[in-house]
């Protein structure tokens, strides 16, 4: 395996690490988004303390740099596995940033940008079912959570039946590792959820 392969997914990790809601928290009025009662450096966060266009640009910039780590691994011609491994290695960098001295989010939209990268077709539908369980259940981590589900059962079906594999931007076929990828990702997120220290009572400061 080429070297140049593998220096890929530390500058994955590094991208991932960007710490998007942190700093637009701090370009708007200066706030620490490291505060929060709830331990968590989200796009959420910065929706409650700063507003929705700040909201909006953090998503943008999380789906954004993930999209760009496996963009690169593409354009390197690097193998199938390689490429998924540059998406792990992008979302561990959002949950446990270099940045921010390993803290991090929970990672929901990095997961999003990967997956989409990976297999567009399947995380579209699963992101639409998602959208329609949040509207109906206002629960956010379950509605995602059927999403994930949801886009594995599509790439599950169409790996191990006849249809063709679903449109990605990976060599065909697709590796046997993208079936339990999106798995790998709620794996990832439950680590990252039992590692967040809640502070009950933490007095934040808002714009």
């Amino acid at each position: 395996m080429n070297w140049i392969f593998l220096m890929v997914l530390p500058l994955a990790y590094l991208l991932g690490s960007v710490p998007s809601a942190y700093l637009i928290a701090r370009l708007n009025g200066g706030l620490d988004i490291r505060d929060e009662p709830d331990g968590k450096i989200s796009a959420a966060a910065v929706y409650r303390r700063v507003g929705l266009l700040s909201f909006l640009s953090v998503v943008f910039l999380d789906i954004g740099k993930a999209i760009l780590a496996v963009m690169i691994s593409q354009w390197i011609k690097a193998s199938p596995e390689i490429v998924l491994l540059t998406g792990i290695c992008a979302i561990a960098g959002h949950q446990w940033s270099i940045f921010l001295r390993f803290q991090g989010g929970l990672g929901a939209t990095t997961i999003g940008g990967v997956l989409v990268s990976v297999a567009t077709v399947p995380t579209v539908i699963g992101a639409s079912i998602a959208a329609v369980v949040l509207w109906r259940t206002r629960n956010s981590t379950f509605s995602f959570v059927i999403g994930v589900v949801t886009i594995f059962v599509i790439i599950f079906a169409m790996q191990y039946s006849h249809v063709d594999p679903p449109p990605i931007f990976l060599v065909f076929p697709p590796p046997p590792l993208l079936v339990v990828y999106p798995i790998l990702m709620l794996v990832m997120m439950a680590i990252k959820a039992l590692q967040i220290k809640y502070r009950p009572g933490t007095t934040i400061k808002t714009r």
